[in-house]
């Protein structure tokens, strides 16, 4: 391409010499005639035609200039030309009228996957694949025949390249150099449109199988028509062909009317207007199938357009089975309504978010709520007896934290200062990200039958006290020997069950009795005689024992079984000298315990009287005796001791008696006890938790002073530098942990050998509180001491007289 280019430019530039030529030609022999024609003038005329000649010669030699303007304008606009087609992003070819490649630019050679010079002098034809050879020559045909431009696509296969589909825009030209028309053949890659156009047949393809093969019945709905649908939609119309519902209208196949008296017409038409408008839309609507039957329809409808046109797809659902299932479930909530009014029972519905009460008529009545149609929680919280209104609340809060069943029951304290039971069962349903929505549960008045429930319980609870609580062996037959009572005494006396026995023959559980005095006494009940006897045992030990049989009798005063009374007197005498015997013995450790923590507390206080305040004073004596003018510092040095000794003083007060339990609290009195111990000595760390709730004092007193004595422990002994201090109240028991950092010891040593730590005096304190005490500790690992004690044992008596607490706390 680019010799042929210079070729053409060399040509260009000979026709241009040529031209320049022959108008050097032309002038000369004009030069000669003036020349010739001179000789015969004068001289003005010579003059004059000089002149002339002159201004021909300037016109010449302007146009010459124009003319080399022209050229080079001409030659910059072919290079230009030239550069737009060699590197045009399309392929340009010319091709003989043979179908020979005569000239191609550079796109077409990497179009064609090939140099240019390999390219040149080969048929067209032979890069075109051969599927679409014959498409090639029809249109090589049509650009022959035709002065219009002409476009085919086709494949070509370039040589070692991929194939490569394009679309060809061939014109017909007269070569101006040839008697011979060429062809000029734009080539456009559209290979990725070809592909989209393919992905989307095959997209449609698989659409259309989905459209009808899918079970789903589905209509396309245009201008109100049916305008085509699947097998589906014809079989769940019962129709056999699409002309039986394409080209019909949707009304065709439905009553006039809906069965809620709305016109059948403006239901669809409404339903259409709104998929329109917002995307989607569903619908039910009554049908009618080709045979006239009844069907339900669930329709939902969503719009496309289709060549600009709008298109409704409806995708068509048999509800008959739902719609029956709904009628069910309205008849069973009216007849649930009815057996609910039948009942007395009424129906709250409650939503925690928004605090919205629902309650029925029923509900309404038997809460007394306002006639108003708000409601919130707070018509239920009015009306719960104040006594049980904190447990209520705190049971609803667990029922909406656990997501359970309910049901429970409650008091209610009405307006008349009425007292009403009522019971509550139900359920609450959760939200889709698993919360609490809300609460629906059902109302019943149970008052005469709690009233009815308490008068059997306290009658069953006397008789089975009775039985429970007495120190006899009791149990009981009917007329035909079978046991209708077994109560714990016999339970423990012989290890058999009372749920075993009941309901069985007394001969049967003890076979031997039937031939023995047992057995004779048992016959002498049923015959209605009363048996007292003093040596007549149904325990299988030895013993001494007395037994009182007596007939039980009915309403008509016969005999309807027998009771047996069986009176351990061994065991009573020998439980009565334990019991004498074990208070001594406590009465007497509390006594060397309450004893033993005096004498170390008085030892303590003496201690810090003479180590503390007694230096101070003895200090401040010698100070006086000593005191002189001439030191004036001497004073202040005085009164200085005297601050000290009545610091002293104050601190082993409060080590005393610790107001600040008094005044604000465990909490306050454990945290002022810590910041009284410099941090240069030992850091502390204290976590205390339920602490606020309410504990007797003398609780408080000795979880202070336990702590107070562990803490002297650690700076005393220990030799640490951190300590951390657990005081837990929760779930009626306070727990004390203390751990540090220090050089610990041999936990498993005897308690004897724990006196010199402080330790044997905070166990005795423990024990006589009635609580568990335990060390973990080894040398060089720390030491951890944990205590439990129970709250109820200083609120039922069992713990120590508060002046002994007081003291023991001391």
């Amino acid at each position: 391409m680019a010799e042929s280019d210079d070729n053409e430019r060399q040509a260009h530039r000979r026709n241009a010499d040529k031209a320049l030529a022959l108008l050097r030609q032309r002038a000369e022999r004009r030069r000669e005639l003036v020349t010739q024609a001179a000789a015969h003038r004068t001289p003005d005329d010579v003059m004059h035609l000089v002149q002339e000649l002159q201004t021909h010669q300037i016109e010449l030699e302007m146009q010459y200039e124009e003319l080399l303007q022209a050229q080079l304008e001409a030659q910059t606009a072919r290079i230009q030309y030239e550069d737009l087609y060699e590197f045009a992003p399309i392929g340009y070819l010319t091709l003989t009228d043979t179908g020979v490649i005569q000239q191609l630019n550079l796109a077409a050679t990497q179009q064609l996957n090939s140099m240019r010079k390999r390219v040149q002098g080969q048929r067209f034809m032979s890069f075109v694949s051969v599927a679409f050879h014959s498409h090639f020559l029809q249109f090589w045909e049509d650009v022959r025949q035709s002065d219009h431009r002409q476009t085919c696509e086709l494949e070509l296969q370039p040589r070692g390249g991929r194939p490569l589909f394009v679309r060809l825009e061939g014109v017909t030209l007269n070569a101006p150099t040839s008697q011979v028309p060429v062809c000029r053949i734009a080539i456009i890659d559209i290979s990725e449109r070809h592909a989209a156009s393919q992905a989307l047949a095959a997209s449609e393809a698989k659409f259309r199988m989905l459209f009808e093969q899918t079970t789903d019945a589905i209509v396309l709905l245009q201008n109100n028509y049916f305008i085509d649908c699947n097998p589906a939609a014809l079989k769940l119309l019962g129709a056999s062909h699409k002309s039986a519902l394409v080209g019909t209208q949707p009304g065709q196949h439905a009553p006039k009317y809906q069965p809620d008296g709305q016109l059948t017409q403006d239901l669809f038409n409404s339903s259409v207007q709104q998929a329109l408008e917002q995307g989607s839309m569903r619908c039910e609507a009554l049908m009618y199938t080709l045979s006239g039957e009844e069907i339900w329809m669930e329709a939902v409808l969503t719009p496309i357009r289709l060549e600009g046109q709008p298109l409704v797809h409806i995708v068509w659902r048999d509800i008959n089975e739902y719609k029956q299932y709904t009628e069910r479930l309205r008849e069973s909530e009216a007849q649930l309504s009815a057996a609910l009014r039948a009942g007395g029972l009424g129906v709250m519905s409650w939503t925690p978010d928004t605090d919205v009460l629902e309650l029925d008529e029923r509900a309404r009545v038997l809460l007394q709520a306002p006639p108003t149609e708000q409601l919130t929680f707070d018509v239920i919280r009015s009306v719960v007896h104040p006594e049980d209104l904190a447990w209520v609340s705190k049971k609803l809060g667990d029922i909406l934290a656990s997501h359970s069943a309910f049901d429970f029951q409650h008091r209610l304290l009405l307006a008349d200062n009425s007292v009403r039971y009522i019971a509550i069962s139900g359920q609450v349903e959760r939200t889709a990200s698993g919360n609490a929505a809300r609460l629906i549960g059902l109302l019943h008045d149970v008052t005469q039958l709690e009233q009815q429930k308490e008068q059997l319980r306290a009658e069953k609870e006397f008789t089975q006290g009775l039985l429970d609580n007495s120190v006899d062996g009791i149990l009981a037959f009917d007329q035909q020997r079978r046991l209708t009572a077994w109560n714990q005494v016999m339970v423990q006396q012989t290890g058999l069950l009372e749920a075993d026995l009941l309901g069985r023959d007394v001969f049967d559980v003890f076979p031997h009795y039937w031939n023995s005095s047992q057995g004779e006494a048992i016959r002498e009940v049923l015959a209605g005689r009363s048996i007292t006897r003093y040596n007549l045992s149904f325990y299988e030990r030895p013993g001494y024992f007395e037994s009182y049989l007596v007939p039980l009798l009915d309403a008509e005063e016969k005999v309807s079984g027998g009771l047996v009374l069986i009176r351990d007197v061994t065991e009573r005498v020998r439980l009565a000298a334990e019991a004498t015997n074990l208070q001594l013995r406590q009465q007497q450790e509390v006594l060397s315990a309450i004893l033993t923590t005096q004498e170390e507390e008085r030892k303590r206080i003496a201690e810090a009287l003479h180590n503390g305040v007694g230096q101070l004073l003895y200090a401040t004596k010698l100070n006086l005796e000593n005191l002189s003018e001439k030191k004036p510092n001497q004073r202040a040095v005085i009164m200085t001791l005297l601050d000290e000794a009545i610091r002293a003083t104050r601190t082993i007060s409060f080590e005393l008696t610790p107001g600040i339990l008094e005044d604000f609290g465990l909490k306050i009195g454990l945290q002022e006890l810590s910041k009284r111990i410099p941090k240069q000595n030992l850091h502390i760390h204290m976590q205390l938790h339920g602490l606020e709730q309410p504990r007797p004092r003398l609780l408080d007193v000795a979880i202070y002073r336990i702590v107070q004595e562990l803490l002297n422990n650690v700076i005393k002994h220990a030799e640490a530098q951190e300590v951390y201090v657990h005081v837990v109240h929760e779930e009626g028991r306070a727990s004390i942990s203390v751990e540090d950092d220090g050089v610990g010891f041999n936990s498993s040593a005897d308690a004897g050998s724990l006196k010199g730590i402080g330790l044997a005096g905070i166990r005795q304190r423990v024990d006589l509180l009635g609580g568990t005490l335990t060390v973990d500790s080894r040398p060089g690992r720390g030491t951890i001491v944990s205590i439990e004690l129970a709250v109820r044992n200083f609120t039922s008596g069992f713990a120590p007289s508060e002046d002994a607490g007081e003291q023991d706390a001391e």
